[in-house]
């Protein structure tokens, strides 16, 4: 059984439509202020700050969903149009997602959230410097835009990880943990074919995000 879920905590993006054949759920702030489901089952989730619920949901699968083999995290801004060959590009690999179109680090990715004013400097430098202490030697960056992982306790481990990073990290816009909260676990996230902008899994309605996106509050920290 496959499981295809995405959230929409607030006005963050439109809803889309969902893929046939497989259960899509939704996570939405109020069922109701969508007319249209659009295929989606649609769940409400109550979130005192969205974006960073939004990222938690994405992290933890195993607790949402008790029954499934797979199960495909996919960004509200985004319209899976090609499932199938989503999961045969997957294969066996335990995870996969897609690579970063230009940063191959996340500690690069670290200094970018700083640059383009998502996070302040020093809660990602002693992120990254605690990353490097620990022997850390990232030698790609995946993206959490469309991630795909198996019902295993191995994932289950990296998706507790993953969260757990998550939340210490105020800086942490999930990409800068993803392929460390793998590597803890000795697993190694699978890259798929092509990027956020071109791949042959899914379309980002890129003008939708922007319009809808919501300044990114920079002191707030998941407890």
């Amino acid at each position: 059984m496959t499981i295809v879920f995405t959230a929409i905590l607030g006005d963050c993006d439109s809803l889309k439509p969902a893929p046939a054949d497989v259960r899509a759920v939704c996570f939405v702030t109020d069922p109701a202020a969508h007319a249209d489901a659009k295929g989606w089952e649609l769940i409400a989730h109550a979130a005192e700050n969205p974006r960073r619920e939004a990222w938690r949901l994405r992290a933890v699968p195993h607790t949402l969903f008790e029954h499934y083999d797979r199960v495909i995290w996919i960004d509200a801004s985004f319209t899976l149009t090609n499932l199938p060959r989503l999961l045969r590009d997957t294969g066996d690999a335990p995870i996969a997602a897609l690579r970063h179109h230009a940063r191959r680090s996340p500690f690069v990715e670290a200094a970018q959230l700083v640059k383009v004013g998502q996070s302040d400097k020093a809660p990602l430098d002693r992120q990254v410097k605690a990353y490097q202490k620990a022997g850390y030697n990232p030698t790609h960056l995946s993206i959490s835009c469309v991630i795909v992982r198996d019902h295993s306790p191995a994932v289950e481990r990296f998706n507790d990880t993953w969260a757990a990073e998550i939340a210490r990290h105020p800086g942490d816009n999930t990409q800068v943990s993803l392929d460390y909260s793998a590597w803890r676990n000795g697993l190694t996230i699978h890259g798929l074919k092509g990027t956020r902008h071109e791949n042959p899994y899914a379309t980002h309605d890129h003008a939708d995000h922007k319009k809808r996106r919501k300044p990114y509050d920079k002191s707030a920290v998941m407890a």
